[in-house]
């Protein structure tokens, strides 16, 4: 793309289209101007001055610099335009603006997430760009409607600029279960990998080595195949990376593994939001739907309500959209709200129609032991320990096998562990409705036989 005319500029809209560019794309890629400087050699002055409109004739160099530091360069038949000073020459009846559309972004391929700014994520945020751009393999975790799809769409919508041959989305949800039809799976797999390429190529197209972002949702049914297709892609293809978003991780050997938590109830932490960022979420999505509601004297309550709701930012939404029929207090009436919002149609945020069906979802992928254990672990006081699981299965003829089930429900994000020194465990609330109100205890298998651990 053009660059601003330096010493030819007639009138100030380029310099003013390139800082307001680098603003833009800072922020996007959530750098301070420090960040920025390191990642471009550009001093944080230069950069400041700039971004302010001191510097209204900036060198071409550092013009490149942060245009590369972004993923953004300029074309070759541009910088043939430049004259011998480096920049681009005017001519005199040129009256548009010579910076090209296109400080364009790498090009974008699959669904388009409309996100509300995220709330409580900075620090996953973070984490998540950062390892994108040293890890070819990054799977994020977490329990059904926690907002894994949401970070993972946002480290994209960051990730942009700096993967030139362009980012692609491929949703997962609607590939049938591999544990019922291996083989079905697999082929709907490789239809959504194939059109992806489309007729310009996403994977085809463009250098072997071209630097680009692949991003594969709601993993957590095809976990093996997804295996097996992101080993494939990442021989094949030396330049891709793949973000992964599964409520159970994939066996990928060289895969770095975030889980994404519940939104935080308790009171904020030093340099966070006034309130936790389960309240703010909830109060965000109110002011949304209802903005003549107003809760700010009732946030004792709110936090009892997302607490409740273990944070679980989908849950909250749905709370907050019951909120238009039904008054706060009568959410809270009988300490448990999962009833008045299970019948909410929660399709416009989520996959699943209901609260009940996210959950469905999960437990329906379990093979019969781990159903069972999980039941029993309803009856558990939360949170409790391993030797609190083996203790009420004593009946049961094999401790490691107990161990081991207990392990697999947390792999699958049915089970929220507490890691310290003694992991603490407990079921979340929602699974816990579910399994008390709507799921049917299967007959114990014969000898508490692990069937269909590998499904």
């Amino acid at each position: 793309m053009l660059v601003p005319n330096g010493h030819f500029l007639h009138d100030r809209k380029d310099v003013h289209r390139l800082r307001n560019f680098l603003i833009n794309q800072r922020k996007i890629s959530g750098w301070t101007q420090e960040e920025l400087s390191e990642r471009s050699g550009v001093s944080v002055r230069t950069i400041r001055n700039l971004e302010t409109g001191s510097n209204t004739n900036p060198r071409r160099t550092s013009v490149d610099l942060l245009l590369s530091a972004f993923g953004a360069t300029a074309t070759a038949a541009e910088t043939a335009s430049w004259g011998s000073t480096g920049w681009p020459t005017l001519p005199e009846q040129r009256t548009e603006s010579h910076f090209s559309p296109a400080l364009e972004l790498p090009p974008w391929r699959g669904p388009w997430l409309l996100n509300d700014p995220l709330v409580g994520r900075q620090t996953d945020l973070r984490h998540v760009v950062a390892t994108v751009q040293r890890s070819r393999l990054v799977a994020l975790t977490g329990a059904g409607g926690v907002g894994k799809s949401r970070l993972a769409h946002a480290a994209a919508v960051q990730l942009r600029p700096l993967f030139r041959e362009g980012v692609a989305v491929a949703d997962l949800h609607d590939c049938p279960p591999e544990h019922l039809d291996s083989s079905l799976a697999g082929s709907e797999m490789m239809r959504i990998v194939r059109e992806l390429d489309g007729e310009d190529g996403f994977l085809r197209g463009g250098s072997r080595t071209g630097c680009r972002l692949l991003v594969l949702d709601n993993a957590e049914h095809v976990v093996q195949h997804t295996a097996r297709i992101a080993r494939n892609l990442l021989s094949e293809h030396p330049g891709l990376h793949l973000l992964i978003t599964s409520r159970r991780t994939p066996s990928v050997g060289a895969a770095e593994t975030w889980d994404v938590e519940p939104l935080r109830v308790e009171g904020p932490e030093g340099g966070e939001t006034a309130v936790p960022s389960a309240v703010e979420h909830f109060l965000r999505r109110v002011q949304a739907g209802l903005p003549t509601l107003d809760l700010s004297d009732h946030l004792p309550l709110v936090t009892r309500l997302c607490r409740l709701l273990d944070g679980i930012p989908l849950a909250l939404e749905i709370a907050a959209q019951r909120l238009r029929s039904l008054p706060l207090t009568s959410l809270l009436q009988s300490g448990n709200p999962f009833p008045l919002l299970d019948q909410v149609d929660a399709g416009r945020l989520s996959r699943h129609r209901t609260l009940s069906e996210s959950v469905r979802w999960s437990y329906d992928l379990l093979p019969a032991p781990h159903q069972e254990l999980l039941h029993e672990l309803v009856a558990l006081q939360s949170p409790f320990s391993l030797d609190d699981v083996l203790r009420v299965q004593q009946g049961h003829p094999d401790a490691m096998q107990v161990a081991h089930l207990l392990a697999d429900l947390a792999d699958a994000s049915l089970v929220h562990i507490e890691r310290q020194l003694h992991y603490q465990y407990r079921v979340h609330a929602l699974v816990r409705h579910w399994l008390l109100t709507h799921a049917r205890r299967p007959s114990p298998a014969g000898g508490g036989a692990l069937l269909g651990l590998d499904r």
